[in-house]
């Protein structure tokens, strides 16, 4: 990851940008960091309306968006969004319960158990938003403090379940798109937590 480890931030801005404007971006990254936690909720949820989301590109526009800030490191995240992409492209030949059942099967085994923390990645996704506002009001120490309390929820809620369950779907889902989905969980937690889960449970593999 770039930086010290866990310490997000956007890429720098142009040297003649003001202050104003670079608090602008943060609040955007923040924006999109809000709305690619939502995505990682959305998916693990699973519900219809998941499916329909995931059949209409949703939560892969929202993870691209949210790693459009990370430079180089934005490549963990390519391919894996481009079997999104066509999971999405493919859903006028399926019919949406096929979809249901089949997303649900590997839903009812491998991340049911650990649902609960769904709250708390909403609880991060709020924050973010939070976060958001502050910078868009150009209050920055409400905004690092908001950041701070991100990266706490993060560490103590979120570490400790979302890369077992990752590597679950990655090495135990029948269905490929939930492959997928346990690597981009993976990915997005490596840039939020700055520790490469992917190659930590993964051992590199592409599962």
């Amino acid at each position: 990851m770039t930086g010290r480890p866990g310490e997000w931030e956007p890429a720098p801005a142009p040297a003649d940008a003001t202050v104003g404007a670079f608090a602008r971006q943060v609040a955007q990254a923040a924006g999109d960091r809000a709305e690619a936690w939502d995505a990682v909720a959305q998916v693990l949820t699973m519900d219809e309306a998941a499916v329909i989301a995931m059949r209409g590109g949703g939560p892969s526009t929202a993870w691209r968006a949210g790693a459009r800030w990370l430079g180089d490191d934005a490549g963990m995240f390519w391919a894996d969004l481009i079997t999104l992409d066509a999971f999405a492209r493919g859903a006028g030949r399926r019919e949406l319960s096929d979809d249901v059942a089949a997303l649900g099967r590997d839903h009812a085994a491998i991340v049911i158990a650990a649902l609960d923390v769904v709250a708390h990645v909403r609880e991060v996704a709020a924050l973010c938003r939070q976060e958001a506002a502050a910078w868009g009001r150009g209050d920055m120490g409400a905004g690092k403090a908001l950041r701070g309390r991100e990266r706490e929820v993060i560490d103590a809620r979120l570490v400790p379940v979302l890369p077992e369950l990752g590597a679950r779907l990655v090495r135990e889902a029948e269905a490929k798109v939930w492959q997928t989905l346990g690597r981009l969980v993976l990915a997005w937690l490596s840039v939020e937590a700055g520790t490469d889960y992917q190659r930590a449970v993964l051992d590199g593999g592409r599962g």
